[in-house]
């Protein structure tokens, strides 16, 4: 089929798929054409190559280019965005985490332990009794050894403000907002794929070049 119609077509950066040994186009880049055009190229086949095996794939946007070349062969067709596709099989990582509840359970413990710790140093480095104490006692001109009117107040606050901080009361968010923890786990996320994708290409140079 000849066309010169023009095509323009966005990578969506990453997939998620579960075993499967084919996605569509549609599922792997936004594409702006004619209508009649669009619905043709969404629906064009791509195989993945041992997906069961696999946990991720990267797809160039030039394969993309090349499938749809095979069916309009005479299109323009320029690429916005990415130059790659990260395609993340979880059907193996749900298969192989048999332990993930024990291995959360222990992670939650330790950050726990580790968190308490931590508190508690900060207010022996910093004397909070003593603090306390000396505030007790400016408010109220008397001394006080277990100022509990300040210091059970003041146990809750640290519980209120670290979910304020993390912007969470356990499933339920505060506001709208990316809580501190949210944005590090993206960050994460990014940079991992970025190292994926990354590694791959390097990998691919290194088997070109023998």
């Amino acid at each position: 089929m000849q066309t010169n119609h023009q095509i323009f077509i966005q990578s969506k950066n990453k997939v998620t798929t579960v075993n499967t040994k084919k996605l569509m186009l549609k599922d792997l880049i936004d594409i702006v054409a004619v209508p009649e055009i669009k619905q043709q190229i969404e629906n064009i086949n791509y195989p993945l190559k041992d997906n069961v095996n696999q946990d991720h794939h990267i797809i160039s946007m030039l394969n993309i280019i090349e499938s749809i070349g095979r069916v309009y062969p005479g299109c323009n067709t320029t690429i916005i965005g990415e130059s790659n596709i990260l395609v993340k099989n979880i059907g193996n990582v749900e298969k192989k985490d048999t332990y993930k509840l024990l291995r959360v359970g222990v992670i939650c413990f330790l950050l726990f332990i580790g968190s308490i710790t931590a508190i508690i140093n900060f207010h022996s480095d910093v004397n909070m009794r003593e603090a306390h104490g000396t505030i007790y006692k400016i408010i109220t001109g008397e001394e006080n050894e277990r100022p509990l009117l300040l210091q059970i107040p003041y146990s809750i606050g640290i519980g209120v403000g670290m979910a304020v901080f993390f912007n969470h009361i356990f499933r339920k968010k505060i506001n709208q907002e990316p809580s501190p923890l949210e944005v590090e786990i993206y960050s994460y996320q990014q940079s991992l794929d970025e190292y994926i994708i990354n590694n791959n290409e390097e990998r691919n140079r290194r088997d070109k070049d023998g």
